[in-house]
């Protein structure tokens, strides 16, 4: 007895629910939240972090294939917040970081919400990998917004 028929549409279901790209993240609600990368002008607008920060005993990570994500929210849900995503270097795993609240792009460095130091190695090219992507996933609905913008359910 086969299968096929079954088999070919729970693939197609999978492959549907699974992000291709930042902007299929977002999949309800699109008028109070697009996800995008951040440009340059809007990293530009971020304060600079004062030169006592650089003692490196003080950095969290440095994560690599890095990209700073825009969460461009509706000015009700907080207008634009940017994260950092990366490769944690250490770990070897995908990480996401809470809101960026300073940048020293010069020196690599940036300053998070939660008062995290990161240190930013090597730059990623464009849209992130898969793997990145559902790990937005997961960081949008730990952070309670999974469900209002209709974010793929991951778990891992």
């Amino acid at each position: 007895m086969t299968h096929s028929h079954d088999d070919n549409e729970l693939t197609q279901a999978i492959n549907e629910m699974i992000p291709k790209s930042l902007d299929d993240i977002i999949r309800a609600n699109r008028h109070l939240c697009i996800l995008t990368l951040s440009t340059e002008g809007q990293l530009g607008e971020l304060p600079p972090i004062v030169q006592s920060l650089r003692n490196p005993k003080a950095i969290n990570a440095t994560l690599s294939d890095w990209r700073f994500i825009c969460l461009n929210l509706s000015k009700e849900h907080g207008g634009s917040q940017h994260i950092l995503t990366g490769y944690h270097e250490v770990q070897g795993c995908c990480w996401s970081t809470s809101v960026i609240v300073a940048a020293d792009l010069e020196h690599g460095l940036v300053l998070t919400r939660s008062g995290s130091i990161y240190r930013l190695g090597t730059k990623g090219e464009a849209e992130p990998g898969q793997d990145m992507l559902l790990h937005i996933c997961v960081q949008l609905h730990k952070w309670g917004m999974g469900t209002l913008f209709g974010v793929p359910h991951v778990f891992y």
